[in-house]
């Protein structure tokens, strides 16, 4: 018998997740009726003269991307059964709060409603070494690492992040797995404003929830404002996590192409539209990741884009939204496979195109 390699089952394990991919993604008869009266509607986007540009084909035939998952979250869940490593439950308390836009001062508003006297950091401000408590970062993604870099090393496990997007990266770059992760779920417009909770009908508890070391001292605080917030383990965090990556991702991009209409407008006008896209990237979570979104994804992002209305569509924060679909998208092509994501991809070359955005990552 031939000796078996470690490149032999590599090799093996990525044949045996393109053969399932492909048999899962196939369409059922269903699935070809739809895509047929798709194809006669002849959905297409505007081009800039008026003419009308047809959508590349929108099933991914097969998925050939090597599978990426944590076994910190499946540790985690056995812990929880057996009753170990319980995580000690925080109050809220004062707090250091990094940046004073929209989301920090909501938060310091929060901790003055409790008489907390916080110390707020703007860019450049020393961090404070011996204070106790939870340090927010409520900054823009693009200034994380510059943040990270200030922090004492001792302190390091009392960041609390609040950034929509994939972080993962950056927290596996530093080794910071015991921080602390928020997933926010609400509208706040405008900085001083007041914020509107993602409750729907489809989640009337709320979509908001964090996991780590200081998940109990942010989620009192924002209960203080009347937020929901519910605190969670690190796998279910992940999966909201990755929820959260869709619908941004989703919806910005659909709205932008379409001239920059508000989430309310694209779920109502463009509703087929943006689930065919929520499913493509769900589906490239899944298979890429190993985390599966839960049933009911399209429903409960629509549900939430009815919510938030009013918000505006604009594609923000490449490198942490799109951006991170679009890097399988290119590493895929590199080493000769399909594209997971093809219309996704085929969205963000159009917008390049046409002008609507003009990130340079994006290949025309």
């Amino acid at each position: 018998m031939a000796a078996v390699t470690r490149g032999s089952l590599a090799m093996a394990a990525v044949a045996l997740l393109a053969t399932a991919s492909h048999a899962l993604m196939q369409p059922t008869a269903q699935g070809k009726a739809r895509c047929a009266r798709r194809v006669a509607l002849s959905t297409s986007l505007p081009l800039s003269n008026g003419a009308m540009k047809p959508f590349a084909q929108r099933r991914s035939l097969s998925l050939l991307q090597m599978m990426h998952s944590s076994s910190r979250p499946t540790t985690e869940y056995f812990d929880y059964l057996l009753g170990r490593n319980q995580m000690e439950e925080t109050v809220d308390q004062p707090s250091i709060i990094i940046g004073d836009g929209r989301v920090g001062t909501m938060l310091r508003e929060f901790g003055e409603r409790r008489s907390f006297e916080d110390i707020l950091i703007r860019r450049g401000d020393p961090i404070p070494a011996d204070l106790p408590g939870p340090i927010y970062i409520c900054t823009r993604n693009d200034d994380l690492e510059s943040v990270i870099a200030q922090v004492p090393e001792e302190k390091r496990q009392d960041l609390v992040f609040m950034q929509n997007g994939q972080l993962e990266p950056l927290r596996q770059k530093y080794g910071l797995y015991d921080t602390t992760q928020a997933c926010l779920w609400f509208a706040l417009t405008r900085k001083g404003g007041k914020p509107l909770d993602g409750i729907t009908s489809e989640c009337p508890e709320g979509l908001t929830c964090v996991s780590g070391k200081w998940a109990g001292a942010l989620s009192m605080r924002l209960r203080t404002g009347n937020l929901a917030c519910e605190v969670v383990g690190e796998r279910d965090l992940r999966r909201n996590m990755f929820e959260k990556l869709v619908w941004i991702s989703a919806f910005m991009l659909v709205g932008s192409v379409h001239g920059g209409k508000t989430v309310g407008e694209v779920e109502k006008e463009h509703n087929e539209e943006v689930c065919d896209l929520i499913r493509e990237l769900a589906t490239m979570i899944r298979f890429t990741m190993s985390v599966a979104l839960k049933t009911g994804l399209e429903e409960r992002l629509c549900a939430y884009s009815r919510r938030v209305e009013f918000f505006p569509t604009a594609m923000k924060e490449f490198e942490w939204r799109n951006g991170w679909f679009y890097r399988y998208t290119k590493l895929a092509q590199k080493n000769g496979f399909p594209d997971a994501t093809p219309m996704h991809t085929e969205y963000l070359r159009y917008g390049r195109e046409n002008g609507l955005f003009t990130f340079d990552e994006i290949e025309v």
